[in-house]
C-alpha cells in the first residue's frame, strides 16, 4: 500500500482530546438534525464531527444556515445514527480545533479604526451647559 497521505481516505479518526457545546437540537429534516449554534464567537467547520458529551461521533456539519447573529446548522447522521431520536434541544457537542472565528465571516468594516489621537470619544465638551 504505497501513496499513504493522498486522497481521500476513509480512515476513522478517534476522538477528539476534548468537546464543547456546539448547539441544541432544533427538529429532524430529511434525515438530518436541525441544530440551532451555541458556539461563542466561532463557527462550525464544514464537515467538523459531531459529538454527543461522550465523544460518541453522531455526524457532521452539512449546511451552515440562518443570520449571522443567530444560526443553525444541521448535522448528516453517521451510518446507525437516527436523527429523529434527538429530544428538542438536546446538546451536540463539537471538537473545538473544528471551528472558525466568527471574525472570518464578518465585513472587515466591523473592525474599528482608531479615530485621531483620541477625539471625539469621552465626555461632551461641556456643551448646552449654563
Amino acid at each position: 500500500d504505497k501513496g499513504k497521505g493522498k486522497g481521500k481516505g476513509k480512515a476513522p479518526l478517534g476522538p477528539p482530546e476534548s468537546v464543547i457545546e456546539a448547539g441544541e437540537t432544533l427538529h429532524e429534516c430529511e434525515d438530518q438534525l436541525v441544530c440551532k449554534c451555541i458556539l461563542d464567537q466561532t463557527v462550525p467547520y464544514f464537515n467538523g464531527r459531531i459529538f454527543l458529551e461522550n465523544k460518541e461521533q453522531i455526524g457532521q456539519v452539512d449546511e451552515i444556515l440562518g443570520p449571522i447573529n443567530n444560526f443553525m446548522f444541521s448535522v448528516k447522521m453517521k451510518e446507525g445514527m437516527q436523527a429523529g431520536s434527538f429530544k428538542k434541544g438536546s446538546k451536540v457537542w463539537i471538537d473545538p480545533n473544528q471551528t472558525l472565528p466568527m471574525q472570518r465571516f464578518l465585513p472587515d468594516l466591523a473592525i474599528s479604526k482608531p479615530t485621531e489621537s483620541g477625539k471625539g470619544k469621552g465626555k461632551g465638551k461641556g456643551k448646552g451647559k449654563g
